[in-house]
């Protein structure tokens, strides 16, 4: 296996979406009723989301997904990492190239820095790579009613 990580140009988002759907899905379950896939693939067409798929160069197989956009803040911007999804232990083969890709992506961008939301076992993960906890998100969601 020879995983890589790579930025997808918005003309091959068609070629791609096949073998991403399943990693879409498991973005759309934990956003609990937030997004849906279409909702993310809505996004990524219309060029307000950018793609970064973990791929095998030998097969190009999908292994998994990083989905980030450009937050603009009133006084600065951020690259913020929206959805992430992988198969399991895959992305620490690619983790130090994905950091190190996107923290220039950001800096390219002009962005102040990069915003990261995602379930608390992320926290040790991340911290490696210089993140900080600046907030935590509570939330309940009451079964059977809609959102």
């Amino acid at each position: 296996m020879n995983l890589d990580i790579s930025l997808i140009p918005f003309g091959h988002l068609g070629h791609v979406i096949p073998g991403l759907l399943p990693y879409l899905k498991k973005s759309e379950d934990w956003t609990h009723g937030r997004a849906k896939v279409d909702d993310i693939l809505k996004f990524l067409i219309n060029g307000q989301m950018y793609l970064w798929l973990v791929f095998d160069k030998d097969d190009n197989t999908i292994y998994g997904h990083v989905i980030t956009e450009v937050k603009e803040y009133p006084q600065l911007k951020v690259l913020v990492i929206q959805y992430c999804s992988g198969e399991a232990h895959h992305m620490k083969h690619v983790e130090d190239k994905m950091y190190n890709i996107l923290d220039q992506f950001a800096k390219d961008a002009d962005c102040a820095g990069i915003e990261l939301y995602g379930r608390p076992g992320w926290g040790p993960h991340v911290r490696k790579y210089g993140y900080t906890t600046e907030m935590v998100v509570f939330s309940k969601f009451f079964e059977g009613d809609a959102l």
